[in-house]
């Protein structure tokens, strides 16, 4: 009788929580979904080659949108590039083995990119909030981006992640996967023109240090 009642109250207490309509983990702790970071410039996949290309050739036709099984893409809300696509991760992050996307597109805005070449793609940058971040705000102990990164662009100094920008290609796996909420302590910002290129020369790295999400052409380097 007495196991009976318990079990009677697991599943009460478990109907209650569906009922709430909230997202739990084990320990049966509310977790919230991740909020919509600001971006410097918005990100658009690799085999777009440039948000400027990629504008002049996509028709909007969501195809894309609807082939993403990350969850990746979705429709501008913004007036001037209303129902062209564009890159989030609160979902998911954009796989170096996913060219879904490409394959789909009818109108060139998107060509499909192998994985070798996609790895080595770079359509944005991952920059480090410091207020965001757990292991800096609350001093959790936390290799969330570090360990996910499919490049290795993030290692850890002291507890707190450091960017490689010359490595890092903007796939967006350390913001999907960062626990800090509401806004997640990774963001990555897009480039206007993507570049094919690992690994990259000294002078380019310095040069990026210094001015974030701009890069210099090969004969200035």
């Amino acid at each position: 009788m007495l196991q009976e009642m318990t079990r009677r109250r697991f599943l009460e207490a478990g109907a209650a929580a569906a009922a709430a309509d909230k997202l739990t983990d084990g320990g049966f702790q509310e977790v919230f979904e991740p909020g919509v970071p600001e971006r410097a410039k918005p990100l658009v996949p690799a085999g777009a080659v440039s948000l400027r290309a990629f504008r002049r050739k996509c028709v909007g036709c969501q195809l894309c949108v609807k082939a993403c099984p990350e969850h990746v893409l979705r429709a501008s809300r913004s007036l001037s590039r209303l129902l062209q696509p564009e890159m989030g991760f609160e979902h998911g992050y954009c796989r170096p083995s996913c060219s879904r996307c490409g394959e789909v597109c009818p109108a060139g805005a998107i060509i499909p990119v192998p994985r070798e070449e996609k790895l080595h793609t770079h359509i944005g940058r991952a920059v480090w909030h410091k207020d965001r971040c757990l292991a800096a705000r609350d001093g959790i102990r936390c290799t969330a981006c570090e360990r996910h990164c499919p490049v290795k662009a993030i290692k850890l100094v002291k507890g707190v992640p450091v960017v490689d920008a010359s490595a890092c290609i903007g796939c967006g796996a350390c913001e999907n996967l960062c626990p800090a909420r509401p806004l997640p302590g990774m963001k990555v910002d897009g480039v206007e023109v993507h570049r094919v290129e690992r690994p990259v020369p000294a002078k380019k790295v310095a040069y990026e240090r210094i001015h974030p999400g701009r890069f210099r052409p090969h004969a200035q380097v």
